[in-house]
């Protein structure tokens, strides 16, 4: 099992995507139990509790230091509400992973999927080194965060507004942060990432704020249909 005392998720979002929060939280509750918190410029439906709320136009960074600072959690899991689950999550891998960052401390993160170029640094079975030199160091991706480092990288770079840029990859490096990502054979999904095992995600649901068939057609077809959302009303991608 996994030790729920020192991981959750947490999910970045905006009302602008409130059309898909039902599905991503139905779908997220199907397929895995560990703690999930949100972190919106609203509450997302019926989770007060676990919704940690900022207001439009606040910077992007503080939101996110404010959030961290309030959950009683050494790691979490980095979410969008786009990134939704397809498969069951392999509790026993993350739990390794888990274990593995808290033993390896020179690690800040594990990547749940290999995305961008990346070498083949084998560290233990399933888990690559990221550099600390790569220019992938970065990404938005589900993503096992050590709580008070990617605090450190917010507060380093004091992005104002959600958006994967350089200034996280060129922090990282100036500060010798590095980390892992998993990679246990899976297909090459798209141009620049592969599928995922240990957290089988559609990465992403929407690009450019359309509905991503092209890459997920099978995977999104089930629940759009039984969540009865209307494709056409976002269009297709």
């Amino acid at each position: 099992m996994i030790d729920s005392g020192k991981i959750c998720y947490i999910t970045y979002t905006n009302s602008k995507c409130s059309d898909i929060w039902e599905m991503f939280l139905i779908e997220q509750k199907k397929y895995s139990s560990i703690p999930l918190y949100f972190i919106s410029d609203s509450v997302v439906l019926n989770e007060k509790e676990n919704t940690l709320l900022y207001e439009n136009g606040e910077p992007y960074f503080e939101s996110w230091v404010r959030s961290l600072s309030s959950i009683p959690y050494e790691y979490f899991i980095y979410l969008q509400e786009d990134f939704i689950l397809y498969d069951h999550v392999n509790q026993e891998k993350i739990n390794q992973y888990l274990n593995f960052l808290k033993t390896n401390q020179e690690f800040s993160f594990i990547r749940l999927l290999k995305s961008g170029s990346l070498n083949q640094n084998k560290v233990l079975d399933t888990l690559y080194e990221i550099e600390s030199t790569n220019s992938d160091i970065f990404s938005m991706q589900a993503t096992i965060w050590r709580k008070d480092d990617y605090v450190k990288i917010m507060n380093g770079t004091k992005n104002k507004i959600w958006l994967e840029n350089e200034t996280y990859r060129d922090f990282m490096i100036q500060n010798n942060l590095k980390g892992l990502y998993h990679y246990d054979g899976e297909s090459k999904r798209g141009l620049n990432h592969y599928d995922s095992t240990v957290y089988p995600y559609i990465a992403t649901a929407l690009v450019r704020g359309k509905w991503n068939m092209s890459e997920y057609g099978n995977e999104l077809s089930i629940p759009i249909n039984e969540h009865g959302i209307d494709v056409n009303i976002r269009g297709i991608y």
